[in-house]
């Protein structure tokens, strides 16, 4: 799950050189991803509410995007943003999705390569190192949440995003928030609300037009 709730800001990654770790970050990053790992290996599924909120020097105030979610396995989700002019967003296997127009318009895209890559980061065995190439990172304890603190260190990524922050509950491993700074200047805020964990989820929400 905190492999899709990333994908989309990491799609298209570059490479970069390796960064050093001291051993006690080392160990703790360590002990961070064998419990995301198990969380991934327990739970089939996740829905619940998501709320973005998005800065930028365009807009006069933050814009609030409130929405629900549903993840199935690290190959399916489907967001939908509600309000004035909703946004559907469904990734299955490869295929993006993204309609609007209260679904009349639907854009298809093939994005499975740059998602795969992007999850590299965040779900196997390899985890932690791909992370380490591609980004300095600090991990903070503080309450009943880690946060993962994540400078990109060079590549395509480091050309679009300054910062990334990602928060998980200390006893499931499941994310909270998620903060990107991007170069641009927009900045946007993911608040995760997991409701229901592997109740049953119907396939149909997943279904896409293939690029």
């Amino acid at each position: 799950m905190l492999g899709i709730a990333l994908s989309s800001a990491l799609v298209g990654a570059g490479a970069s050189e390796p960064a050093s770790r001291t051993p006690g970050s080392r160990e703790r990053l360590d002990s961070v991803w064998r419990g995301v790992r198990q969380a991934q290996e327990r739970h089939v599924s996740g829905c619940g509410t998501l709320t973005e909120t998005r800065v930028s020097p365009l807009l006069v105030r933050p814009l609030v995007l409130k929405g629900t979610f549903c993840a199935a396995g690290l190959d399916r989700f489907r967001v939908e943003y509600a309000g004035p002019e909703p946004v559907r967003v469904v990734y299955n296997r490869g295929a993006l999705n993204v309609s609007t127009d209260h679904g009349r318009r639907t854009e298809a895209l093939d994005v499975g390569g740059a998602v795969r890559r992007a999850q590299g980061y965040f779900s196997g065995p390899g985890a932690p190192e791909n992370l380490e190439r591609d980004f300095s990172i600090t991990v903070v304890e503080m309450g009943d949440r880690y946060t993962l603190q994540l400078l990109p260190l060079s590549g395509r990524i480091a050309r679009r995003v300054n910062r990334m922050a990602v928060e998980l509950g200390k006893a499931d491993f499941l994310p909270r928030r998620i903060e990107i700074e991007g170069r641009s200047g927009v900045n946007s805020t993911f608040d995760i609300r997991i409701e229901k964990l592997d109740a049953p989820v119907d396939e149909g929400m997943f279904e896409v037009y293939r690029p």
